[in-house]
């Protein structure tokens, strides 16, 4: 298991990226692609929101200090279709697996059962759909998040089975915060930390010297 701790989403990122760079070991995915891996990688940020007076979305308050894609309109579009129920065209997004796809809105769920108590242990959402997921090849990446409150302080815990850490772990985590807000409006708590494990967490070989670029 690696270990890798920040304050913010941003030192997070360029940590891991140079940690996957620097240990991770070749191997070749299901399509075909070879990819730099490290197994079991988890991140802890303990202040994924940036501090602000006023109750902003985290993309409006996020300012990668890195040369991105995912920034403005497209991290906010991303952020949204985490907490909407619509697939807007796709196989499948993470909002629509948690909101919809098994007739049961999980995040509200976890909502309702964190409002009735505090320290359940129980306000956790699931996308895997094993009637589906264990025969088909487009299926979920992220696997689960879960809800706690802990010192008045909603603690956000998702596991990825396989991340791209190269190009979409920044937009996953930022996306996930903004879930974390839209949980703790809702619980009216405060976003503590954000914990992601990676159980694959890998660069694409074709990604591996743009990675290297933007983290200089």
């Amino acid at each position: 298991m690696i270990q890798i701790e920040a304050t913010e989403i941003d030192e997070a990122y360029l940590k891991l990226v140079s940690k996957v760079l620097t240990d991770g070991e070749m191997v070749r995915d299901e399509r075909g692609h070879k990819t730099l891996e490290l197994m079991n990688i988890i991140t802890e940020i303990i202040q994924p929101i940036p501090y602000s007076p006023v109750n902003l979305p985290i993309y409006e308050l996020i300012n990668p200090q890195f040369n991105t894609f995912w920034k403005g309109e497209r991290l906010e579009k991303y952020c949204k279709e985490l907490v909407s129920p619509e697939r807007n065209g796709f196989i499948y997004t993470y909002g629509n697996r948690y909101r919809d796809w098994f007739g049961v809105d999980q995040i509200q769920c976890a909502v309702d059962r964190l409002n009735n108590c505090e320290s359940t242990r129980r306000a956790i959402s699931t996308t895997w759909d094993c009637k589906t997921d264990t025969i088909n090849n487009e299926v979920p990446c992220m696997i689960l998040v879960d809800f706690k409150v802990r010192h008045n302080k909603l603690q956000t815990t998702a596991l990825w089975r396989s991340q791209d850490v190269g190009q979409a772990w920044y937009p996953n985590v930022v996306g996930l915060a903004y879930l974390a807000q839209y949980v703790g409006h809702y619980t009216n708590k405060e976003v503590g930390g954000i914990t992601v494990q990676s159980i694959s967490g890998h660069i694409y070989e074709n990604d591996i010297q743009v990675v290297k670029e933007l983290i200089k």
